[in-house]
């Protein structure tokens, strides 16, 4: 790269959508510069095509202008485009399919939509053929992190702030006892993170055997929340 600053950006050029989901839902689960990085290269040499199945292997951004000079210096390298690109396919933002022949076997990735979910099936049945004489083959992963999935599932749509406090409790807290956490809100139909977050906090303090072994009635428990979020009951009581 020259020593010039960059100039900016023109009133009219070409851009690389990405939706807003991302940054709510998946990058909180990115772990790493190139995790991202592998997102936005595939996402933009994705846009570009115009076939119905549209994907890319890591080969192909590799050798894209300024993906490898980015990887090198932000992302960990060619390696690090591997494991972004891995990384993205077990956080649900991109599709994975490995592709085989006589002539050997390559991965290929779609950004994760409607358009692309549709390639996949159709290529997985036969229907299509991603690359002359290849068949498709699913690669198959472990699910994303649990306590993401746990929120979706008894919550809500992921927002970043949350993210953020979701990956301080995974860090924090036992999978064992987010796990139940999210159970026992579920059972009181209690449905927020704030009350997860101060049964985790709780048990941290006081031992989640005091917890488990003699612990308050449902509404009891219920009324020991809302009356602390009413400001009613001290939340520790």
């Amino acid at each position: 790269m020259s020593g010039e600053a960059f100039a900016g950006f023109p009133g009219l050029s070409s851009a690389t959508a990405i939706p807003n989901l991302f940054f709510s839902a998946v990058l909180p689960t990115l772990s790493a510069p190139g995790d991202v990085l592998a997102f936005l290269w595939a996402s933009r040499l994705i846009q570009e095509q115009r076939a119905e199945a549209r994907f890319v292997t890591a080969g192909e951004i590799w050798a894209a202008p300024g993906a490898a000079a980015s990887f090198t210096a932000l992302g960990g390298g060619r390696a690090g485009l591997e494991r972004g690109l891995l990384a993205c396919a077990r956080a649900g933002a991109l599709l994975v399919l490995r592709l085989t022949s006589d002539d050997g076997e390559e991965a290929v990735y779609f950004v994760n939509n409607p358009g692309s979910r549709r390639a996949v099936a159709r290529a997985r049945a036969s229907e299509i053929r991603l690359r002359p004489g290849t068949v498709a083959l699913p690669v198959a992963f472990e699910p994303r992190p649990g306590i993401f999935r746990l929120y979706e599932e008894h919550v809500g749509t992921i927002t970043p702030m949350v993210g953020e406090r979701l990956l301080a409790a995974a860090e924090a807290y036992p999978a064992e006892w987010i796990e139940e956490a999210f159970r026992e809100a579920a059972e009181l139909n209690l449905r927020s993170w704030r009350y997860v977050e101060r049964i985790l906090q709780r048990w941290a303090q006081e031992g989640r055997s005091n917890e488990t072994t003699g612990r308050d009635s449902f509404e009891e428990q219920k009324r020991r929340f809302l009356g602390a979020a009413l400001g009613t009951i001290p939340p520790g009581r």
